[in-house]
This record gives structure tokens, sequence and C-alpha cells, in this order.
């Protein structure tokens, strides 16, 4: 074996242990946050379901656009309960996009709020500069003159656009513009459910009880909106 062969054997076996390293550090860490999460659900008072719902991942999907993305789509540390009087579900959700080199994997901590009335389908997230790009070919982003700060940060989109339009009342949008920028928060409804996350950021479980009563808020802010919530569920 000549000098070449021995250095691409080395290196070989190196990236090897490294790989194997990062994957066992990557294992090890979930299991910490698992565990970690299990008591965050003990003290708030909802039940750790972990990893269960990857059995049946399509009794779980809620409808909204985040859970139709990419592929090898996983629910972990699945937590479930009740907070601001609704029904509540927190969870590590992730999916890839791309493929090979380019692909990604993104994982967020969501929120999901479900009630007895009707949202429309929508998906209301932070407006970047591709956004902007786009729209101004598709035209889909649903804009409010009234609220021009709330039109330049977000992006809103959704098939029933004047049912969305009596969904966001004045009161609605003046609390989103309100939000700080800086959140970043994704918010999508469908039917019952409302999700909220921020896209590709878990929650560190010191910081759990502190997100379940921020979206909380949010969630109540959006079910207290009379005009989009018309539509009884029976």
């Amino acid at each position: 074996m000549d000098n070449n062969q021995t250095v691409v054997f080395l290196f070989a076996g190196i990236m090897a242990v490294v790989f194997i390293g990062v994957l066992i550090f990557t294992k090890i860490q979930a299991q910490k946050r698992t565990q970690a999460l299990q008591g965050v659900a003990q003290e708030i008072g909802f039940t750790f379901k972990g990893d269960v719902w990857n059995n049946q991942p399509n009794a779980h999907q809620f409808g909204t656009p985040v859970f139709g993305r990419g592929r090898r789509r996983l629910f972990n540390n699945v937590m479930v309960g009740t907070s601001a009087g609704l029904e509540t579900s927190l969870l590590d959700y992730s999916y890839t996009l791309g493929s090979g080199k380019s692909s990604h994997t993104y994982t967020q901590t969501v929120a999901a709020y479900s009630q007895e009335l009707w949202l429309p389908l929508f998906e209301l997230r932070p407006e970047g500069f591709l956004d902007r790009i786009g729209d101004a070919f598709t035209h889909k982003d649903i804009d409010f003159e009234s609220h021009p700060n709330f039109s330049r940060r977000y992006l809103l989109l959704g098939p029933a656009e004047q049912t969305i339009r009596e969904l966001f009342s004045p009161a609605l949008l003046t609390f989103l513009e309100a939000l700080p920028p800086d959140e970043k928060w994704h918010i999508e409804g469908c039917v019952t459910n409302l999700i909220i996350y921020r896209c590709d950021v878990t929650v560190g479980s010191e910081e759990f009880r502190s997100f379940l009563e921020r979206t909380s808020s949010i969630a109540k802010t959006f079910f207290s909106a009379p005009a989009g919530l018309s539509k009884p569920v029976r």
C-alpha cells in the first residue's frame, strides 16, 4: 500500500469516527431533551406522549401547511393538555426538504390549539424579500390598506380570501402588528386548529412555560375574533 492509499484510508477512518461520534452525541442530546421535557410536562400538568404520534402520522396533521411540507415528517416530545381553556398540544415537529447535500431538516417546537368553532385555512408568516418578488407575479398575499405595517411585515395566504379578511379584524391586525418582529411567529389555521411556531426553532426546556404562555395569548386573541368564528363545527 503506497502513501496515497494510506492517507485515503486514514482520512476515511477519521471521517467515520467523526460521523459516529456526531450520531452518538445527537442521540444523547435528544435523550436529555426528552427527559427534561417529561419533567416540564409534569410541571405544567400535561400528559407526555413522546413519539407515539409517529405510529399514526396521518391522524395528527392538523390540516395546516407546515404538516404537508417535505418528507420524513416526525413528531417528538409530544405533550397534551389544556391551556387558556383550549385543548393544547406541544411538540417538536421535523420535516426534510431537498435531497443529498442540499437537503435540510427543519425542526421546530409547535403549539397546536383546538376549539369547537371554525377557522378558514390560512398561513401567516414573516414576509421576506423573495416573498415580495414572488407576489409581484402571483398576487396571492392578502394585504390590508387599513394596516400597512401589518401588510409590510407579514405574508398572509389562503384560498378563502373574504373569510380570511373577516377573521383578521382591525383588533386582530393591531395585535399582530404589536408582536415583536424578531419573534418571527408562523401562525396557521384550519377548521378547529390553530398552529403557532417559529420556523426551525426548538424551544429549550427552561423556556417551555414562557412559550406556552406566549402562544396561548396569541391563540386566545385569534379565537376571540367573532367574525372568523361564525361557523360552528358539528
